[in-house]
């Protein structure tokens, strides 16, 4: 709870003048509103007198007063109102913004084992908890703190006994409400947790509604999504049915209350020291005590439920494992492009002794301009590779250098935007084309054609209802993968960095479109240093270099021909591809 409290805390230091408006509103509405009842009882004892002119100056001197208290309170609740909104609503915006901005600093691994929609749940939960929290404190605890302090004053005025039985009833009933929720809350954080699992669950199964409907998933879908909420379901009947003891309690103490009043007025009756004013007066602020103190006790189990909900989001925030830069990193420039893996060992579970190294020890040097090829099979160290180059991931020893500058020296953005990804599966925005190419940066109508044009994509672009304008759907649904493919190549020619990764860029494409994308692909690298990783051997043949992995090692290198020449491990994978394909 330490991370909650210190960011809602940081949200109303940001509003505080705001929050001390709502404060002195809240002081000025409550007072009035116990103010108002000794009117009444000034008032019911004047209406049990008998008619006198004195008596009716006096009604109506107490109703003009009245009339003002009113206008307080009404004028008292706007200045409320002028506050809420900035403090709760701006609160939330500040909260959205922080979720976000801590989310993305967090490393890539993190979000290959975690579901999108759980995360997008957790950081709502985490912002709009903070609404529900400061209304809680704000109508809740200062309100019936003011309430109390006042209430008891009064009643200490009129019947000091009544008073410290008032404050004894006062106090085991805020004990109870806060002792039986800390205990409940372990029931409430078990109903988020399900409720984010329900999230995920739903958000896997929509965001691969393609695969899906083409095996026939829909009940096996349907089942887990059933599963995963009949759990939260049975979470929350446990939480619900914990609220209803708590209701139950709640109840007997309010009643004990109000027969105790009533007894102390018969108690007076009977010694002839009794007036019906004093009764209305202690009547009315117990009434409204009683209300107030059940929506404090009732709202409690709110108050603790928005503190379960943002415990997930809290665990992020406390995360130290960040994708940040280091203290000295710089702006730095890749000006010739040449890249080098000195000794690099790195295994995806450092902590785990038994689990051997996918590298170690690794070294590889590319030249600046040279075009090279990664070859092997799944779990090689391909896909490994570019992560760490894109430093994803860090090496537990070595390093990666960019000519000569180590890549910790660099700023992550001035290092990520100097290297080109074209991935073989390449996501989109659910945007328009265009801002899927152009990423957000100002270009010019006619840069974005000439990219457009170098990628083979101007054609079936300009073929759309909406051109560039046009929507590409969630993930770019809306096109086809070699249509994706190619927006994804106008992209490293929109970036022009100086290192481009091609992770088998043409193999979503037909046999005749390949061909004109190759084309545009070698335009693209022809003086840039270009890592591609080959699962169709016959897009690599005219690359410089071709590294065979295997397990982490470099096995061979060469050119294809001195490759097939040596008759080792790149020819048998060249004389056992399928279809032009690397068959595992």
């Amino acid at each position: 709870m330490d991370i909650i409290f210190r960011e809602y805390g940081r949200v109303v230091w940001q509003k505080k003048w705001f929050f001390l408006l709502a404060l002195l509103a809240l002081l000025s509405t409550t007072s009035l509103d116990l103010l108002a009842p000794s009117y009444y009882k000034n008032i019911a004892n004047a209406l049990a007198l008998p008619y006198s002119t004195a008596t009716m100056e006096a009604l109506l001197d107490n109703l003009k007063q009245l009339s003002f208290v009113y206008a307080g309170i009404w004028f008292s609740w706007r200045l409320l109102e002028l506050a809420i909104v900035p403090l709760d609503g701006g609160g939330v915006n500040l909260l959205e913004k922080r979720c976000f901005d801590v989310l993305k600093k967090q490393k890539y691994t993190f979000f290959e084992d975690s579901f999108s929609g759980s995360l997008i749940k957790q950081a709502n939960r985490f912002s709009r908890s903070f609404e529900i929290i400061m209304d809680w404190f704000l109508f809740q605890f200062y309100m019936n703190l003011l309430t109390v302090s006042i209430s008891f004053s009064i009643f200490f005025q009129y019947q000091r006994q009544l008073a410290w039985y008032f404050l004894i009833w006062v106090g085991l009933i805020i004990a109870w409400n806060i002792g039986f929720s800390m205990w409940k809350m372990r029931f409430d954080k078990a109903v988020a947790e399900g409720d984010s699992k329900v999230g995920g669950v739903y958000s896997d199964a929509i965001s691969n509604i393609f695969i899906v409907k083409t095996f026939a998933l829909e009940w096996n879908e349907q089942r887990r999504v059933n599963d995963a909420a009949n759990e939260v379901y049975r979470r929350k009947k446990i939480a619900w049915l914990m609220t209803f003891i708590s209701f139950a309690v709640q109840g007997i103490m309010t009643f004990g209350i109000e027969l105790l009043l009533i007894w102390f007025m018969i108690q007076k009756w009977q010694v002839g020291n009794f007036q019906v004013g004093e009764f209305v007066l202690f009547q009315s602020i117990m009434i409204m005590l009683i209300q107030r103190l059940w929506e404090f006790g009732r709202n409690f189990r709110n108050f603790f439920t928005a503190l379960a909900d943002a415990s997930e989001m809290a665990d992020i925030f406390r995360r130290t494992e960040l994708d940040i830069d280091p203290p000295r990193a710089k702006s730095a420039k890749i000006s010739q492009g040449s890249i080098h893996f000195d000794n690099i060992s790195f295994s995806y579970n450092e902590h785990n002794a038994l689990q051997t190294r996918l590298f170690e020890g690794f070294s590889l040097d590319i030249k600046a301009g040279e075009k090279i090829a990664l070859v092997g099979h799944s779990g090689s160290g391909k896909s490994t590779l570019t992560k760490l180059l894109f430093r994803f991931l860090e090496p537990q020893h070595g390093q990666i250098t960019f000519d000569g500058l180590d890549a910790k020296a660099f700023t992550l953005e001035s290092l990520r935007k100097q290297i080109s990804m074209v991935p073989q599966q390449p996501d989109l925005f659910h945007r328009s084309i265009r801002d899927n190419i152009t990423l957000g940066a100002d270009v010019s109508d006619a840069d974005l054609i000439d990219v457009a044009k170098k990628s083979c994509s101007f054609e079936f672009i300009n073929d759309l209802p909406e051109k560039f304008a046009t929507m590409v759907g969630e993930r770019g649904v809306k096109l086809s993968g070699g249509e994706k493919q190619r927006i994804a190549i106008a992209r490293a020619f929109m970036e022009d960095a100086p290192i481009v990764v091609l992770d088998e860029a043409t193999s979503a494409l037909d046999s005749l479109t390949e061909q004109h994308i190759q084309v545009a692909i070698f335009n693209l690298i022809k003086h840039k240093t270009a890592i591609v990783i080959a699962h169709r051997l016959s897009t690599i043949l005219s690359m410089d270099r071709i590294v065979v992995l295997e397990q982490g090692k470099i096995i061979e290198q060469g050119t294809h021909q001195q490759l097939l020449d040596k008759q080792g491990k790149y020819f048998a994978m060249w004389q056992h591809q399928s279809g032009g394909f690397l068959v595992d």
